[in-house]
């Protein structure tokens, strides 16, 4: 069933624009976990959003990322991911910067730190590799509603909120092998654990929820 959902979602996102049908069926997985027939929580993300991770199986995976511009502090930090990325945009704007990294032992300006995660822990191992680097920004992107992009695993690449509204994607990884979770850090620093906050049934059926009416247009930010 997972797989299905996982094939289904990538066929609504298979194009440079979304098909309509992507909002419909987001939506009505956002409306399970808010009645609490699809049971999940809620992960608040080192990276400043939360994550609805709405089918893991095996290689492949679903998430709906909901972006708060008065949390999202920790975005712009250059990382890579060990699997290929396909993310469409349900509501708001993101902009993801494409970045050029390349070994610099002579002069680095950064040290890549390698990722370990547990996720039935919820436990980031952070460690610093030998690879020193410097980094440069290439190709910015920035997805409206209805607009997809694409990341290949191994690809260095940072998200930014170009216009502080709250945002929310749906993305889908496909796990290959070889490649790593790296970030980039200081060059002395040393090796450090992140535990994800995990968030209880009520505040994520408040985060589905509002994401929820946000997809379908029928959010209220009130007066002003």
């Amino acid at each position: 069933m997972s797989n299905d959902l996982f094939t289904t979602l990538d066929r609504a996102a298979g194009r440079t624009v979304a098909e309509p049908g992507l909002d419909l069926l987001v939506g009505g997985l956002l409306a399970q976990v808010v009645s609490g027939a699809r049971v999940l929580r809620a992960v608040a993300h080192p990276l400043g959003f939360y994550c609805l991770p709405v089918v893991r199986d095996g290689a492949l995976g679903v998430c709906v990322h909901v972006f708060d511009p008065a949390t999202a502090v920790g975005q712009r930090e250059i990382h890579c991911h060990s699997w290929e990325l396909k993310s469409s945009v349900l509501y708001g704007r993101i902009g993801n910067l494409r970045i050029g990294v390349y070994d610099e032992p002579a002069r680095p300006s950064h040290r890549a730190y390698a990722v370990h995660s547990d996720a039935a822990a919820g436990v980031d191992e952070v460690r610093p590799t030998a690879r020193l680097v410097r980094w440069q920004p290439l190709a910015e992107q920035t997805s409206g509603r209805g607009e997809t992009y694409t990341l290949r695993a191994g690809e260095f690449h940072a998200t930014v909120l170009p216009d502080g509204t709250p945002t929310a994607t749906v993305v889908l990884g496909r796990t290959v092998p070889g490649p790593v979770d790296v970030v980039l850090g200081p060059v002395d620093g040393g090796p450090r654990r992140v535990v994800r906050r995990l968030c209880d049934a009520e505040r994520t059926a408040r985060i589905a929820e509002e994401a929820a009416r946000r997809i379908s247009g029928s959010y209220d930010d009130g007066p002003g």
